[in-house]
């Protein structure tokens, strides 16, 4: 597997995790009265928390230097769109299956 399709392999997996554990970490139902807002901001602070660490991983783990990709930077912003669309329909369909009672409010 070349190196910038391990990082991308990389991303996605990372992606899928961060979905499912927005998901069993549910900041919605807990009682968090004024809070709101930041107990909201919880998923998105997983999914940018896995981001960082699926870099970290990649070059610490399965050991994909910058240098041996074709653009360095693509070890930064690489599968960051398909990250993020990944992250949003996993924890989407895990939400939906883990709380079927949040469709009904």
């Amino acid at each position: 597997m070349r190196p910038g399709s391990k990082v991308y392999a990389t991303r996605i997996a990372f992606a899928i995790t961060a979905g499912l554990l927005s998901a069993l970490i549910n900041p919605m139902t807990l009682n968090v009265g004024r809070h709101g807002v930041v107990a909201a901001m919880v998923p998105v602070l997983i999914a940018a928390l896995l981001y960082a660490a699926s870099y970290y991983f990649a070059r610490s783990v399965i050991r994909v230097s910058p240098s041996s990709l074709n653009d360095p930077s693509y070890m930064y912003k690489g599968g960051a769109f398909t990250y993020v669309v990944v992250w949003i329909v996993t924890w989407s369909l895990a939400a939906t299956l883990c709380f079927p009672s949040l469709l009904q409010q």
